[in-house]
């Protein structure tokens, strides 16, 4: 195991960087026109590939045993948190009080509403002149509610369902690229709106590995 104490990434990358000096002046502007620099090419990219996981092993070494940790630490907290969160939950779910007070008053304030157009639309035909109701307002609950505690804010938000996925506007739905990808793979390249383009992905393999 790595000295974390006396571990300097920077002088790490010194090293790195000297070990692969040769190797990085290659890759500064590689250059493929025949079958030879094809092969010497091939090298070099076993080479930087064999460099850059030697690199990531040496960043990763100082943070390993942290990172062990963590996840031990995390997986200990888990059945507290997730039982917490589950909790939290379910009183979210319990609080519909709240949301009950609005819509009660938000009916209330509409049902005035339709009454005062009704009553003046009937005033209209007959001419007669009539004085807006005065009704009392049921006060819309405060959006924060103070507790022995504390105090709990609610925000207004929203619950989103997609119910029919064919019937969601085009301009709020993302192409899939791993959909696209294995639609390409099954033999089927003409796409509308897709243009797709043969390649060729390099794998390497170091000799003795």
């Amino acid at each position: 195991m790595i000295d974390t104490d006396n571990y300097n990434p920077q002088i790490a990358v010194k090293q790195l960087e000297s070990q692969q000096e040769i190797l990085l002046k290659w890759l500064d502007n590689p250059q493929v026109t025949t079958d030879q620099e094809q092969k010497q090419a091939e090298d070099l990219l076993i080479s930087a590939r064999f460099a850059l996981k030697q690199a990531e092993e040496k960043r990763k070494e100082p943070t390993r045993p942290l990172d062990e940790s963590k996840k031990r630490i995390i997986e200990l907290f888990k059945p507290y948190v997730d039982k917490l969160n589950g909790g939290i939950d379910a009183l979210n779910g319990a609080l519909h009080h709240h949301s009950e007070k609005i819509a009660a008053a938000e009916a209330t304030r509409l049902a005035a509403l339709a009454e005062e157009a009704a009553r003046m639309q009937a005033a209209k035909e007959t001419g007669e002149i009539i004085q807006p109701l005065s009704k009392p307002v049921t006060p819309e609950p405060p959006k924060t509610s103070r507790t022995n505690l504390g105090k709990v804010t609610y925000r207004e938000d929203y619950d989103i369902q997609i119910v029919d996925p064919t019937l969601v506007p085009r301009d709020l739905c993302e192409p899939s690229m791993p959909k696209i990808r294995a639609r390409v793979k099954s033999g089927i390249t003409d796409i509308p709106g897709v243009l797709v383009s043969r390649k060729y992905i390099s794998a390497t393999r170091q000799e003795g590995k």
